[in-house]
């Protein structure tokens, strides 16, 4: 056997015979032939195109080669498919150059050759520079500037310029036959893009070049320097807050001093500045502030008068916290107080009674030493040797550390269930001594004694002696564990970006008292609602409110050498910043107050402390008997939260709302709307206003107008004024006027309410606006159609879809592309259709194998903006065995189930633009049927055999022998038809569309409408309603559990009606007595078991009658009959 080799064809001969083995076709093509008068840049480059040669399979080569003398290719170029050459710049005369390319395979099995003329003018024409298209706005800017003076001439002949609008504005350009021209704009309504020709021409060639104006419409923004001021002080702020934009386009701030004086941060809106200290009189210094919306600037002055002599600088120094166990003198000095120009100082301290002190030092001595708190104001004054002064104050606090607050307590009754709520009161207390933010939890207690015990046997705490000690909770409450790490130590609501946070988790026994708990990171709850109780028997509750104690320092010994010995070091904790110590002993004391024992307190840290548990009268404390609410009203089930709250059909966000009754006598029956106000940061989509959310609550008619309004006249308020009015929910604007609801309440998006009308409510984002990580996506809903969006019919739903589901283990799920992609806001409805074949989408593939087209059987609607969204996969495979997953369809060009699907080119609005956004991964699973084998590349297949491959099914529709399963397109007879006999399936049937409703942040804009009616609404007394009453206890036992004594016995009719009244009568019909009911909401009327004459009846049965009041029924009802015994 040999081998013959031939270019563009491979012959193997065998024996004699010859066997044609691979055909290899190149094709070469150099271009259209060409006429140049100049090339591109400095060097006049010409550029040649041999892309669009090709080779049948494997690499392409290109060499290039000038078949005539007065132009070169270098080596470095004619190798390439673009390559260029230097314009020839020294022709006498126009010249044609015959240019060859020949393309060959890797292989030299084949070539071609192609050859282009390109024929040179000697007379190089000019290269037209129009300039850079730009961006101007109609708020600053009146004329353009049209500049070609950077068009040339190669051989530096004389130019003829000549501009023109290209949209039929040439006579408002002046000076257009010039390089440089002037363009006046026309007055314009909306953006408009205005275009102009540049001609240049050297009598020989003329030659073209086209500059577009972004012209916008664009308000030019207001600069405000603030008032002119007069000043002693050395250094002073200065305030360009007042600046505005009406577009509300970001600005930026420069300040400079016109004369000379010394600024710092002159980029901020709020500059420093730096007086000078040699003035030998008052001079005035000017300040310029130039603010910019990036198109646009304006300017304002500001006038600073400086004194000749500077005030000097008091400093009285900080806070000052002492503990009462350890009451001592504290000196205070102002020392640390200065004068700008080194003059000597005198010094006057005075306290809030008068009392004067001459000095740089005070002595301050607590005055009420066994108070637990005392607060000493001190001011200071300091005088220059001139008399000017300056002032400063400070405070001396001595005290105990201290509990927080107790809370409100309310309570609503009910038929053998008692809700118990409390507002958030407590959680705004600050510790006395140390001044933290130290709030941990709250404790509930339950009493049925009137507080003489809270709890029963089991709930006594006793400390190792066996010492009572206290009560277990009924049920506590804490903050959980991210509520505690990110809490601030001195501010209860927000922290800084500086402001020291607790760092760590405060939960389970208290180290220092360890019989009592800190809690176990429930979370902050503000209700409990009680279902072990019993009619008619009193409750007594209270709450109080705990914090987490004062951390103990720790000692870190480190060894200084080997011979033993060790230096020390106080380690304190994140939870004591400032470093406070407690008291060296530690006493215990019982539940009655009464001292246990002492230890030392080595590490100097200090229990929680928790607020007294209330008392009769004190807000802490309440009781209540729980039993029926009147028969004839109504209050809405809890759980269905849009009867109370009702939303408006162009309502976004799906957060949760929950309320609760608090106290029914104050409910008032008006009809409130409540409207979300938010802001728009500057990563969200336009219109996803969600940050800072508010929620606003008003009054309103039937018209949904509001009832009280408070009015404000243009011409008083300012930009911001103004601005902020306009969007405030209600807002109306008539004429010169701004008509704003009166606002019964104004509640921060995830808190609760304090008591309003009866109730308190909550409003919450059910994804976060800030978390510390992206959670996962949340789907709000589901919503399965057929395509045309009709729905699923039933026989179709329970026959082929709740089956295919069940079958394939369908599963949808979106992800978050990004973290990026989550701050823009994505309050958006998908919808996603599903075909049979690949045949939804296509997308471009780089796979491990190169470039190639991949076919999705899904397609993907924003029904938000109404654009398909545009989709890429990186055909990594399901992924199973990890990244290029081969087995599993990596870099097959075919979608494999579990296959990322990249929301990657989503059409959204950021900032008034346009942009291509990354927003989802939608990630499609099934599983695959056991009944299909895996594909044998060693069997033949018939038309309709199913085969298990690359993670996924295919089938055949055509006979198969040795081909394995693939998508990719082969077209051997090239008649336009798939040839390849292998298509993929799916567990769907064609036609399915999916909705996918993601829970969505509370938008700007959102409201309901509540109607307080509807809470203990009455409605007509029916003899039904009537046939409810009973009597409890019946029979009446002398000493029944119902809270009796010998002196003191009743009994209770319930399911009364409002208004009713009871008689009740002898067996024999003698009248007893009478009981008038009248109770808005309570349902149970008591009686003493005394007759009209206050004296006991005996025992016997009783006949009794119940009418209702004629105004609350609308027919006639019979009076309702009862009986009960009374017995010893």
């Amino acid at each position: 056997m040999f081998e013959i080799f031939f270019r563009g064809l491979f012959i193997l001969v065998i024996f004699g015979q010859t066997q044609l083995l691979w055909g290899q076709t190149c094709l070469a093509y150099a271009g259209e032939d060409t006429t140049v008068c100049t090339g591109i840049g400095n060097q006049y480059r010409v550029y040649l195109d041999g892309s669009n040669s090709s080779v049948e399979s494997g690499s392409i080569n290109y060499e290039w080669s000038v078949l005539d003398e007065g132009i070169t290719i270098n080596s470095s170029q004619s190798d390439k498919a673009e390559p260029y050459f230097k314009y020839p710049q020294d022709l006498t005369a126009n010249s044609d150059f015959r240019i060859e390319l020949l393309v060959y395979d890797n292989n030299s099995i084949c070539e071609d050759r192609d050859t282009i003329i390109v024929t040179c003018y000697a007379n190089m024409c000019p290269t037209a520079m129009a300039g850079d298209d730009q961006e101007l706005s109609n708020g600053c800017i009146l004329d353009a500037t049209l500049d070609a003076s950077e068009t040339e001439d190669p051989e530096a002949d004389n130019l003829i310029f000549q501009w023109s609008s290209l949209d039929g504005f040439s006579s408002l350009i002046q000076n257009a036959n010039s390089s440089v021209a002037t363009f006046t704009f026309p007055v314009i309504e909306v953006e408009t893009v205005f275009s102009f020709l540049l001609s240049a021409s050297d009598d020989e060639h003329t030659v073209t070049d086209i500059v577009k104006i972004n012209y916008f419409v664009n308000e030019s923004p207001i600069a405000d320097a603030g008032p002119d001021l007069e000043t002693c002080e050395y250094q002073v702020t200065l305030n360009g807050n007042g600046s505005y934009d009406v577009d509300w386009d970001k600005l930026t701030y420069q300040w400079s001093s016109l004369d000379g004086l010394a600024l710092d941060r002159t980029s901020t809106a709020t500059p420093l500045v730096t007086n000078p200290i040699d003035l030998t009189v008052a001079t005035t210094y000017r300040v310029q502030l130039e603010v910019s919306d990036g198109y646009c600037s304006e300017y304002d002055t500001v006038m600073i008068t400086v004194q000749d002599n500077l005030c000097p600088v008091a400093d009285a120094g900080e806070v000052v916290r002492i503990p009462k166990f350890e009451t001592q003198t504290t000196e205070l000095t102002a020392l640390a107080s200065w004068d700008p120009e080194g003059s000597s100082l005198t010094y006057e301290w005075k306290t809030s009674d008068g009392e004067i002190t001459v000095g740089p030092t005070v002595m301050v001595t607590d005055q009420f030493p066994n108070n637990l708190y005392t607060r000493y104001l001190y001011y200071l004054q300091v005088m220059d040797d001139k008399g000017a002064m300056d002032q400063d104050s400070i405070e001396v606090i001595f005290s105990d550390f201290s509990a927080p607050r107790s809370p409100a307590v309310f309570a609503v009754a009910d038929h053998n269930r008692v809700l118990v709520s409390w507002d958030a009161s407590s959680e705004a207390s600050y510790d006395s001594l140390t001044g933290y933010s130290d709030f941990e939890g709250y404790k509930l207690y339950r009493s049925t004694d009137g507080g003489i015990t809270w709890g029963s046997p089991d709930d006594r705490l006793y400390d190792y002696d066996g010492r009572f000690v206290g009560w277990m909770p009924y049920a506590q409450y804490d903050l959980d564990e991210a509520a505690d790490e990110y809490h601030c130590i001195y501010d209860h609501e927000a922290c800084g970006p500086d402001d020291p946070v607790r760092g760590i988790s405060i939960y389970g026994l208290d180290p220092l008292a360890p019989r009592f708990s800190l809690g176990s990171n429930s979370g902050i709850n503000y209700a409990f609602i009680d279902s072990n109780v019993y009619d008619g028997i009193e409750y007594t509750y209270t709450v109080t409110a705990y914090d987490i104690g004062l951390a103990p320092f720790a000692v870190s010994y480190t060894e200084i050498d080997t011979t033993g010995i060790f230096s020390s070091d106080t380690i304190w904790s994140a939870l004591n910043p400032g470093h406070f110590l407690g008291p060296s002993i530690l006493s215990y004391y019982d539940a009655e107050g009464e001292h246990i024992r002492d230890i030392p307190n080595t590490y100097r840290g200090y229990p929680s402390l928790e607020s007294k548990k209330g008392q009769v009268g004190e807000k802490n404390y309440i009781t209540v008997v729980p039993g029926y609410t009147a028969s004839n009203i109504t209050f809405p089930d809890e759980t269905n939260i849009e009867v109370f709250f009702t939303s408006t059909a162009s309502n976004v966000g799906t957060g949760t709302r929950s309320y609760f009754i608090v106290d029914r006598t104050k409910i008032v029956r008006s009809r409130l709307k409540y409207e979300i106000q938010a802001d728009q940061s500057l990563d969200a989509i336009d219109g996803m206003a969600c940050e800072n959310p508010y929620l606003f609550g008003y009054e309103i008619d039937d018209l949904g107008e509001p009832l009280k309004t408070i009015s404000f006249y243009d011409s008083n308020l300012t930009f911001f004024e103004k601005d902020s009015l306009a969007d405030l929910p209600g807002s109306i604007i008539e004429s010169d006027t701004y008509y704003i609801p009166d606002y019964n309440i104004v509640n921060q998006i995830g808190k609760w309410s304090e008591l309003f009308n009866g109730i308190r409510f909550k409003f919450e984002n059910d994804i976060p606006l800030n978390p510390f990580s992206v959670p996962d996506f949340i789907a709000d809903t589901l919503e399965w159609s057929m395509r045309d969006g009709s729905a699923i019919d039933s026989a179709s739903f329970f026959e082929t879809f709740i089956p295919m589901v069940a079958r394939s283990g369908l599963t949808i799920r979106l992800e978050y592309a990004t973290d990026i992609s989550y701050y823009k806001r994505l309050n958006m409805d998908y919808k996603i259709d599903f075909y049979n074949e690949p045949v939804g989408d296509s997308v471009r593939v780089l796979n491990f194998f190169g470039a190639g087209d991949m076919g999705l059987p899904v397609r993907v609607t924003n029904l938000w903006t109404g654009k398909k969204v545009g989709l890429n996969c990186y055909d990594y495979g399901s992924e199973t065995l990890g990244t290029f997953d081969f087995d599993n369809g990596a870099s097959d060009n075919t979608w494999t189930r579990r296959e990322v699907i990249g929301f990657r080119y989503d059409t959204l609005s950021v900032g008034g633009k346009l942009t291509e956004a990354n927003t989802f991964k939608l990630i499609i699973d099934y599983e695959l049927p056991k009944r299909f084998k895996d594909y044998d590349n060693t069997k033949n297949y018939l038309v309709g055999d199913s085969v298990s491959f690359g993670s996924m099914i295919w089938k055949t529709v055509d006979n198969v022998e040795g081909v394995a399963p693939s998508s990719v397109f082969l077209d051997e007879n090239n008649d336009g038809v798939r040839d390849n006999p292998w298509r993929v399936t799916y567990p769907w049937q064609d036609s399915l569309t999916v909705i996918i409703r993601p829970e969505k942040f509370y938008l700007d804009g959102d409201s309901w409408i509540s109607d307080m009616a509807i809470l203990g609404a009455p409605q007509m007394v029916e003899e039904t309603t009537l046939s409810e009453i009973t009597v409890v206890p019946n029979p009446y036992i002398v000493h029944s559990k119902f809270n009796e004594t010998p002196s003191s016995r009743k009994i209770r009719f319930t399911h009364l009606p409002q208004r009713c009244q009871i008689s009740i009568f002898t067996i024999s019909g003698e009248f007893v007595t009478s009981i008038q009911h009248e109770q808005q909401y309570d349902g149970n009327a008591w009686w003493d078991l005394t007759n009209d004459q206050g004296a006991l009846i005996t025992p016997g049965l009783y006949i009794f009658t119940v009418e209702s009041h004629k105004d609350d029924t609308d027919k006639n009802v019979e009076p309702y009959i009862g009986k009960f015994a009374v017995i010893r």
